[in-house]
């Protein structure tokens, strides 16, 4: 258990350095997946009983939203076929499997129980109140899973752009105000893509106005860039990457101490 627990806490950092480094904040609340068998471990005594699907359902379904995120650079989902039918069963499912694990954690005492579970009388307000971050939550989780669907299959082909800008703004466009990230529009052909982009790529790309992308179009349409690694670009982001190393390193012997502590000294 305590390497379980070990494993997971390592896993969560991981998530959290790679929210930093590519300024994507899916990575953060994919940690929700996780923390259901954090808690499992940090309070497992002798003797507890294990909610064997609980970590399997977890675990699972943190792999399958995290390959909806893993190794894009750049993806453009406007253009991406909407199946509302797909996107409201996979909604249904991914919620059950989510309700499920945090239920089961309180249940089994791994969590605190919020949600009121085993009182003689359950207060429906209390669970109306503790299931709305969840809803939302699920929404996140149920893009990232249509995400991994669309990127199954996929068809390689280049993309040349001309008139490219790099931009930081909100999904609405506007360059201030909450929610921001980072963006770069370019032409082909009279047609205008918009693009996401991580941190890392904004860096790289933000100066041209020519690029020639070698582009992966998805099963629904979704265009995703995964190697943008020419060594002209690589140069222009390599400072701020030696920084974040740096600092990634530090704050992983701190993690490193920590979970050595909690599960093998206290």
């Amino acid at each position: 258990m305590e390497w379980l627990g070990f494993a997971t806490l390592i896993t969560a950092y991981g998530c959290i350095f790679t929210a930093v480094v590519t300024g994507r904040k899916g990575w953060v609340l994919l940690i929700g997946w996780l923390i259901p068998i954090l808690a499992l471990t940090i309070t497992y005594e002798p003797g507890m009983q294990i909610n064997g699907l609980m970590v399997l359902i977890c675990f699972v379904m943190f792999l399958i939203c995290r390959l909806g995120m893993v190794d894009v650079k750049m993806w453009n989902i406007r253009q991406r076929k909407k199946h509302n039918i797909l996107f409201g069963i996979l909604y249904i499912g991914v919620f059950i499997l989510l309700f499920y694990s945090v239920a089961q954690a309180q249940i089994q005492g791994y969590m605190l129980n919020l949600q009121g579970w085993g009182s003689q009388k359950l207060p429906i307000w209390r669970m109306g109140l503790s299931t709305l971050p969840l809803l939302w939550l699920n929404v996140i989780y149920t893009r990232m899973v249509y995400t991994a669907i669309d990127r199954l299959r996929r068809k390689r082909q280049e993309l040349k752009l001309l008139s490219c800008r790099c931009f930081i703004a909100n999904e609405q466009g506007t360059e201030k105000g909450l929610n921001q990230g980072y963006f770069l529009e370019g032409i082909q052909n009279g047609v205008t893509y918009h693009f996401r982009l991580t941190r890392r790529s904004y860096l790289m790309l933000r100066k041209e106005t020519k690029l020639r992308l070698q582009t992966e179009t998805g099963l629904f349409g979704g265009i995703y860039v995964t190697d943008i690694g020419h060594p002209e670009w690589l140069k222009r982001a390599r400072r701020v990457e030696r920084r974040d190393a740096k600092i990634g390193m530090a704050v992983f012997a701190v993690v490193m101490i920590f979970s050595i502590w909690l599960y093998w000294i206290r």
